[in-house]
């Protein structure tokens, strides 16, 4: 007993007609009658009462075409898979340096996995240094990143999605939550909570060290995890002066864009040589 043999039953037993099902099969009607009395022979049953004029099912072909078409049913789907499993699934390798990204990467994600859902993505997320050597191995298609950080020597696409501007994050009651723009001289009482220079963009370190090379030491404070020092700042310990689009709106604190600071370049890294259609297709969502 095969599927052919029993797709050729089912056919029969829907339309009551050997010779419709003949011509759905394409095949001549004989050949139809050649696999359905095989299959009587294999079961050892008679599944259709047929004279010249009139085809019926007898109560075991009833019984067996239930059965028959779950079986069929049943094979297409494991064929399907089987044959989708062979095929390779493409996948985007996509880099981030913070987490924080990721809450910009979802709304891009949602909208590239309507257009190709056929299409995986894989993020990778992990401090500045770590997620650029994995783009520079070509482990990574994509890597979001500020400009200023990529190093000049490596020739890659790049495509800006964004300026940035440093902001200060400060708690929602310090006084400075309350002004539209904040100086650097509005910081000179304050706690700052600043980016390791190893971490920040440059554009970023080089203002910092502006405004900290005269700030008292006692109070600055180096921070490696741009989620901790939002904790610190909604614990009330201090300031924080980061790039804009990582400063995370919430109750417990506010950003506030900070005067004289340098435009930054952000967006997304790719290699030249990669011409993969889903690369193409993120690029053109993005």
């Amino acid at each position: 007993m095969n599927t052919e043999n029993l797709e050729c039953f089912l056919l029969v037993a829907e339309n009551l007609s050997f010779a419709r099902a003949a011509k759905m099969l394409h095949i001549s009607q004989p050949a139809v009658t050649k696999q359905i009395r095989s299959l009587e022979d294999e079961l050892g049953i008679r599944l259709f009462i047929r004279s010249t004029r009139h085809v019926e099912l007898t109560p075991a072909g009833e019984s067996f075409y239930r059965d028959a078409k779950e079986i069929v049913l049943k094979t297409q789907i494991a064929v399907s898979r089987a044959r989708r499993e062979s095929r390779p699934a493409e996948t985007l390798h996509i880099g981030v340096s913070t987490p924080l990204v990721l809450l910009y990467l979802q709304h891009v994600l949602k909208q590239f996995h309507q257009c190709r859902p056929d299409v995986r993505t894989d993020i990778e997320c992990m401090d500045f240094k770590r997620i650029l050597n994995m783009f520079l191995d070509n482990k990574l298609d994509i890597l979001f990143y500020y400009r200023e950080n990529f190093p000049p020597e490596y020739t890659v696409k790049y495509q800006e999605i964004k300026k940035d501007s440093v902001q200060c994050l400060v708690p929602a009651d310090h006084p400075l939550a309350h002004q539209t723009s904040v100086t650097p001289e509005d910081l000179k009482n304050c706690t700052v909570i600043a980016c390791s220079p190893l971490d920040a963009p440059l554009s970023v370190s080089s203002f910092q060290e502006r405004i900290l090379e005269r700030h008292d030491p006692e109070k600055i404070r180096y921070c490696s995890s741009i989620e901790a020092a939002h904790c610190l700042v909604a614990a009330g310990m201090g300031v924080a002066l980061f790039p804009g689009m990582l400063c995370r709106g919430a109750g417990e604190y506010v950003s506030v864009p900070v005067e004289r600071s340098e435009e930054m370049s952000f967006g997304i890294f790719f290699h030249e040589r990669n011409s993969s259609a889903s690369l193409r297709s993120f690029l053109k969502q993005i």
